[in-house]
């Protein structure tokens, strides 16, 4: 095997402990809840004992010029660090994969998600301030850092302590994992998005045991093949990826209107252009203003200066095009600070000119996606502050992807491949979105032409309960508009 893209030796004992875990999930959500959950206690409680321990035996001096000084690396090397590590905040995004097993997850699952990313956030913070004062840095063990470093004050218990401590944090995190997921494939496939077969749960585990096995297998493949350290930064990637892709869906769907006739999407303002608005707004909710539903994804009056550039876009269509192009600028900025950074620091007009003039473009992209009205629908939680943290978000997440390793982008855009391969060969195909053209949001399906086609996976079905089936195929344009 190749050293620097495979392990050196295959990992047959990662192998079998992917395996036995994923058999061990089978038994179903309740049993691996409460299993999870004592291991977590376990884990917390020596986290609890290094902290404590950790302070009691805090020297400041580590923190001293004379030791490396508190940012012995820079900035550089804390995003670096940072854009590796973040695996350690992986686990949260299953708390959202099992919203069917849990009582009200509109509002338990943002509280969760919430309180979880808090104290583990607080928890890491306080680890590592310990860990750098008991010890300076550059004696810190990069495989067995903590262990190593009770193990130097001679505290030959608290080592063995903080290892059942690991052992039990690392059950967890491949607990969490493959109960993830199972899951979100189960959700793909009932979406059309995956094959049928694993969109099937059983009956009697409430598992999708095809699925469950898949996973396994496949993350038990990953553990055999790859190190410990390709395998973080393969995590940290995807992970940061998502969760880009998840804010800038916050920021569209924010300014997306409820409903929009294609055919009337690139027509100015009138008031009969609006009523045809309104009575395509889902007005089941009791809660829901019609009027600012309806303005959903248009200008703002106090952006009115914007209606010659903006003025024909289809309601939405700005906001998108904005976040695309913040994706753009973000990745242009954050390439500039890595490679640039020295000319930055020294001042040189060229560097600061490029960087002036990419930071206008990210703010001239935010301020568009703001001149629009939003969607306010009420629901039991919202992020607040829409566009600025999620494009923030965005902003931090493309930063730190710039900062990992060359061999870790080339499996990434092999492992996208693979995955764009499975959407455009079936996904797209089947989608469950897709089986309306009728009331597509794409462009690429508002055309009679293109509607003969299963091009474009960005359909939704008409929201009127009122309306027979025959009726609710029929296209929203009324027999007067269609062209002759």
């Amino acid at each position: 095997m190749h050293e620097q893209l495979l392990a050196k030796y295959p990992d047959i004992l990662a192998f079998l402990v992917c395996i036995s875990y994923a058999v061990g999930l089978a038994a179903g959500a309740k049993a691996t809840a409460v299993i999870n959950g004592l291991l977590t206690v376990v884990n917390l409680l020596v986290m609890v004992v290094v902290i404590a321990l950790g302070f009691w035996y805090a020297d400041l001096h580590n923190w001293s010029e004379a030791e490396g000084g508190f940012l012995p690396y820079g900035m550089t090397g804390v995003l670096a660090g940072a854009a590796t590590c973040f695996y350690a905040f992986v686990g949260f995004d299953s708390i959202a994969t099992s919203g069917e097993e849990a009582r009200s997850p509109a509002t338990s699952i943002p509280l969760a998600t919430i309180l979880s990313l808090s104290a583990v956030t607080l928890v890491y913070i306080l680890v590592s301030a310990a860990l750098t004062l008991m010890v300076p840095i550059r004696n810190i063990h990069p495989t067995a850092a903590i262990p190593e470093a009770f193990g130097a004050l001679d505290l030959p218990w608290a080592k063995y302590a903080i290892s059942l401590g690991a052992l039990c944090g690392m059950t967890t995190t491949l607990v969490g994992s493959l109960f993830a997921l199972p899951r979100c494939m189960y959700a793909m496939a009932s979406d059309g998005l995956l094959f049928n077969c694993f969109g099937n749960v059983d009956a009697k585990t409430q598992v999708p045991l095809l699925n469950l096995a898949v996973a396994g297998f496949l993350s038990a493949l990953l553990a055999l093949l790859f190190d410990l350290e390709k395998l973080v930064e393969f995590m940290s990637i995807g992970t940061l990826l998502a969760y880009t892709i998840v804010s800038a869906s916050v920021i569209i769907l924010r300014y997306r209107p409820p409903h929009v006739d294609p055919g009337n999407a690139f027509a100015p303002d009138t008031p009969d252009d609006d009523h045809s608005s309104q009575s395509s707004i889902d007005t089941a909710s009791p809660t829901s203003d019609v009027i600012e539903l309806a303005l959903t994804g248009r200008l703002r009056p106090q952006f009115r200066w914007l209606e010659p550039l903006l003025g024909r876009c289809e309601p939405g269509a700005a906001a998108s095009a904005g976040v695309l192009l913040f994706v753009v600028f973000s990745v242009a900025v954050s390439l500039q600070l890595k490679v640039s950074w020295k000319e930055l620091v020294h001042g040189t007009w060229w560097a600061l000119g490029l960087y002036g003039f990419l930071i206008f473009c990210l703010v001239a992209c935010v301020v568009v996606i703001a001149a629009h009205h939003q969607n306010v629908r009420s629901l039991d939680f919202k992020v607040p502050l829409v566009p600025y943290i999620p494009a923030l978000s965005i902003f931090c997440n493309i930063e730190l992807m710039v900062h990992l390793s060359l061999l870790t982008w080339i499996r990434f855009f092999i492992w996208i491949a693979i995955g764009m391969l499975v959407y455009f060969l079936y996904g797209i195909h089947h989608s469950k979105e897709a089986e309306d053209c009728g009331t597509s949001y794409s462009m690429l399906m508002t055309s009679a032409e293109a509607c003969k086609g299963h091009w474009g996976a960005l359909q939704t079905k008409s929201s009127s309960s009122a309306k027979s089936p025959k009726e609710d195929k029929a296209p929203i344009i009324e027999e007067e508009e269609v062209p002759e």
